[in-house]
């Protein structure tokens, strides 16, 4: 029979799960539509009107049976677009607020509960930052405090915090261990873009779309080097070639597209050509829902777990198999001179030489002239570059707007712009003196953080992205140039917020950011430190996948093999041992050193062995009382005065303190003589029978 769940302890244990539920959810904002979320926010509001008695009724099954039929209609209509994952944790979202309106039983508390488990798991599949972990480790641990609640309803609040935080901290080196040598498996599932999620780069631009993203101070990654940093002026961080120009707007060409993805499809990776030194160093890259990823020139996958999940480009790119949907861990070498060595492919000359027809007509007559006076490729780039060091360009994150033919306003009439504009407007003279140009996007420079262990890395800001260009000449190979750097040298040698201090614009649409902070000490300290425990947290556990318990494992064994893995496996599991073990020692001696409840079971015991069984229904002196109706005096009286001394002992606080009273030591002792003199007329007893 179905028992109604009753009680103000219970009534705790449901607000808990209702807290529990709201926070869980609403974490999950970017992941769960907006009228789940006000489902939620209906059932907690209806949970906590019945908790303050402002409402006494439980909502109809039959109307609860309505709501659950429109909410799976809506969700089918609105989830078409979710994809898999999506719509099912919106789905789970959905059951657990139904299922909070008519919790009745004991049944349902527990169906919550366990729903509430499987979401917390949804939460850190889509938010892994030491943030949001925490906030979860703390959402397990109110869920773990609401079941030991509602299962031991008698038991003091502030106790059952206690309790289960005991046992929380005693599982947690259990956790730990489990985390270090379980298979570390890639996920079976890919976490589809949320509706909110910044991306970042993006494989088209138009000048002045880079300058939008430099209000941003979001990170895009970090690098962690072997040796030393390079410095800011060589931190070109390359992402994205494009070299289809259609007079406005840059983007990857359709062309390159299809050869690469013909090269994916064959497995025809592109052996660069490697000469010169070689940096080597680790990128952990956030979340940007593309494949390309971030590396100086010219970059190659460093290590096997890297190599297998990279593919190189012909165009020097570095392309994830998988979309980047969370933190991803890479290692890199780098090879800076070696760019100048690469081939130049017919595709190159074909795609870097296209201009589109009638676009930016002064540009055109400008690079005919230039041409006409420098026949000389060398004398020719010179010539170009100058006119950006002889104008008074300015460089600004607020440029004019420039609507048609924008590479001639730019030029000879606003003389202003961002980096995509000094990129663009190059590239495009560039390519109209018959010279292979393409434009270049990434990141430039970064900040240097040293940490705890003394250990330098670079932080990467959207706020450093960066557009540049490639040139091709016979006796140079592809070459950077950078026309920022002519007319902006702060920018690529001190970074961008020095670049823009005077103009007073980095930033200026994120005032509250912590980047625009640095003048004050202890706040930039507060920003440091965060983004030092952040760097530790992402490297350390976010990075701990299948290569990094490879390299744990050969740190522990010297050599991997079967004998050695059975080895570590029996090890481990028996260090879990000896954990549990030393955690349910305590309880088991406390257990035998309690020796008035061990005297009354074993004579409850006794009366079992002689198919005597006392009922769960039964108290101690009820069962004490059958036995007087049924057995002889002599077994009677000793079960008699030993279930007194038991109900003294455990319900009266006897105290040895107390005068006129036996102490419990005393007690106990009579206890043992009433047992037994209870075993000899039992066994009497039997024999006669």
């Amino acid at each position: 029979m179905k028992q109604n769940i009753q009680g103000q302890t219970t009534r705790i244990s449901l607000i808990l799960i209702t807290v529990e539920l709201s926070l869980v959810s609403f974490s999950l904002f970017d992941s769960v539509l907006a009228w789940v979320l006000l489902i939620v926010a209906c059932a907690a509001i209806m949970r906590g009107a019945i908790y303050f008695n402002f409402h006494k009724h439980f909502p109809s099954i039959r109307t609860l049976n309505l709501l659950a039929l429109l909410c799976a209609l809506g969700l089918i209509y609105s989830g078409m677009s979710l994809g898999l994952l999506i719509g099912m944790v919106n789905l789970l979202v959905l059951a657990c607020a139904l299922k909070l309106m008519q919790v009745r039983t004991q049944r349902d508390v527990y169906q919550l509960i366990l729903s509430l488990f499987f979401l917390i798991g949804c939460g850190f599949i889509f938010n892994q930052t030491i943030v949001f972990s925490i906030f979860y480790c703390v959402m397990s641990f109110l869920l773990l405090l609401s079941l030991a609640t509602h299962h031991a309803p008698n038991i003091q609040f502030k106790t059952q915090i206690i309790r289960v935080l005991k046992l929380s901290v005693q599982a947690a080196p259990i956790g730990v261990l489990l985390f270090m040598v379980l298979p570390q498996l890639p996920p079976l599932w890919q976490t589809p873009k949320s509706k909110n999620m910044e991306t970042g780069l993006s494989e088209q631009i138009t000048p002045g779309d880079i300058a939008s993203l430099s209000q941003s101070s979001k990170l895009a990654f970090r690098a962690t080097f072997n040796h030393s940093v390079p410095t800011t002026s060589a931190r070109y961080w390359r992402a994205i070639v494009m070299e289809d120009f259609d007079g406005k707007t840059w983007k990857v060409h359709a062309l390159r597209k299809k050869v690469r993805a013909q090269q994916l499809a064959a497995n025809l990776e592109y052996s660069p050509i490697l000469r010169g030194s070689y940096l080597d160093y680790q990128v952990i890259a956030e979340p940007t829902h593309q494949n390309w990823l971030f590396a100086l020139d010219l970059a190659t996958p460093n290590g096997n777990a890297s190599n297998a999940e990279i593919f190189q480009s012909n165009d020097f790119k570095l392309i994830s198999h998988q979309k980047l949907v969370s933190q991803y861990q890479y290692k890199v070498r780098s090879y800076p001179q070696a760019i100048k060595a690469q081939t130049f492919s017919q595709l190159d000359q074909q795609l870097n030489l296209s201009v589109p027809q009638n676009s930016n007509p002064q540009t055109r007559d400008w690079i005919n002239q230039l041409r006409a006076q420098h026949p000389s490729n060398k004398s020719f780039i010179q010539a170009v570059l100058a006119h950006f060091t002889s104008n008074p360009f300015q460089y600004t994150l607020t440029p004019p707007l420039m609507f048609t033919d924008p590479v001639d306003q730019f030029l000879f009439d606003k003389q202003a712009g961002f980096c995509s504009h000094y990129a663009s407007a190059l590239a495009f003279s560039l390519r109209l003196g018959g010279i292979p140009a393409r434009i270049v996007t990434g990141y430039q420079g970064g900040e240097v953080v040293k940490n705890n262990d003394q250990t330098s890395y670079v932080s990467v800001y959207q706020y450093d992205a960066h557009a540049w260009v490639e040139v091709w000449q016979q006796d140079t190979g592809w070459l950077r140039v950078d026309p920022t750097a002519l007319v902006s040298p702060d920018r690529i040698n001190l970074g961008l917020r020095e670049a823009m201090s005077d103009e007073g614009s980095f930033l200026a649409d994120s005032p509250f950011a912590l980047a625009r902070l640095t003048d004050i000490p202890w706040l930039n300290n507060i920003r440091l430190l965060l983004a030092d425990v952040d760097y530790n947290w992402s490297r350390w556990i976010l990075g701990f996948n299948q290569q990094s318990q490879r390299e744990l494992f050969k740190s522990i064994l010297g050599k991997i093999t079967p004998n050695s893995m059975s080895l570590l496996g029996l090890g481990i599991t028996a260090v879990i041992v000896l954990l549990l073990t030393l955690y349910f020692i305590p309880h088991w001696l406390a257990g035998r050193a309690d020796k008035t409840q061990r005297y009354y079971q074993q004579a409850i015991t006794l009366f079992n062995k002689h198919q005597q069984v006392r009922m769960t229904w039964q108290g101690p002196e009820d069962f004490s009382q059958y036995v007087k109706q049924n057995y002889p005096t002599k077994i009677s009286t000793p079960l008699q005065n030993l279930t007194k001394l038991f109900v003294r002992i455990k319900y009266q606080n006897v105290n040895a303190s107390n005068q006129g009273q036996l102490s419990i030591k005393n007690c106990q002792r009579m206890m043992a003589k009433e047992l037994r003199k209870l075993k000899a007329e039992l066994s009497s007893f039997t024999k006669r029978a």
